[in-house]
């Protein structure tokens, strides 16, 4: 799936908003970094964090209903997120306990 700003790439950064899982990240810019790194139902735990950082060290978790989730990274008053889906896969096993340390 494409990354870029075009309709594949928009297509692959809805379908992962409506089903996130973990190891999926995101991006805006390159300036800003989300990973899921759980998921239990309707809740998503992400790791965030600006450049330069770490993670799973310097990331900033945050549990949110998926509706959270979706609604803080969206635009609100046009269609569209402000983060773009990046890859899906990353190996985030016990990055919910490794965070912040």
């Amino acid at each position: 799936m494409s990354i870029f700003a075009d309709s594949a790439g928009k297509t692959a950064t809805e379908l992962a908003f409506r089903d996130p899982q973990p190891g999926d990240r995101f991006s805006e810019m390159m300036a800003f970094y989300v990973y899921v790194v759980g998921r239990k139902g309707d809740l998503v735990a992400t790791l965030e964090g600006n450049p330069p950082c770490t993670f799973p060290d310097d990331g900033v978790l945050r549990w949110q209903s998926l509706d959270e989730f979706r609604r803080r990274f969206s635009y609100g008053s046009i269609e569209g997120y402000w983060i773009r889906f990046m890859d899906r896969g990353n190996n985030v096993d016990g990055w919910i306990d490794g965070a912040g340390r």
